[in-house]
């Protein structure tokens, strides 16, 4: 298997975990390192995911995985669910909802080009979020049109 069907193979094995448990997978990553094969899956929920519901999520999938035959050439398995974290983009619609008030760097498609602004979320409604800048006038973004949206940190 290559890495990219270790991912596919990973996403259908997490996916029903994770939807008994109200989660979602926001994103996976799949690296052989050390001759054992890393799997990171970040995973969240509408609430924000904690760390002993990513244990919990982690415990259960690693079986499944290794049942499936996953190692790397030695045959070893790393298994890390965690939280996508700040420093990752967001990428669905519903992870909007809970970071209201909080300051993004967004790149969004604007005609055949693509723009960026800074601002503070200000509200998502429908598929439709709102920015405000800090000098400026708001700006409403439909969902679709955002190519990369990270949180900016205060500091």
């Amino acid at each position: 298997m290559n890495l990219q069907e270790i991912r596919e193979k990973t996403r259908e094995t997490l996916q029903p975990v994770l939807e008994r448990r109200n989660a979602f997978l926001v994103d996976i990553q799949v690296r052989v390192e050390r001759k054992s094969l890393f799997v990171q899956a970040f995973a969240d929920t509408d609430e924000g995911i904690t760390i002993q519901e990513c244990a919990d999520i982690s415990r259960e999938v690693r079986p499944l995985l290794e049942a499936r035959g996953f190692g790397g050439p030695a045959g070893g398995l790393m298994l890390e669910v965690s939280s996508p974290g700040i420093d990752r983009p967001l990428k669905f619609l519903r992870q909007y909802r809970r970071n209201i008030g909080r300051t993004f760097r967004v790149r969004f498609a604007h005609g055949a080009d693509s723009r960026t602004i800074t601002g503070t979320l200000t509200a998502v409604e429908g598929e439709t979020l709102t920015f405000q800048p800090e000098n400026g006038e708001a700006i409403s973004l439909p969902f679709e049109t955002i190519l990369e949206s990270k949180e900016e940190l205060p500091w």
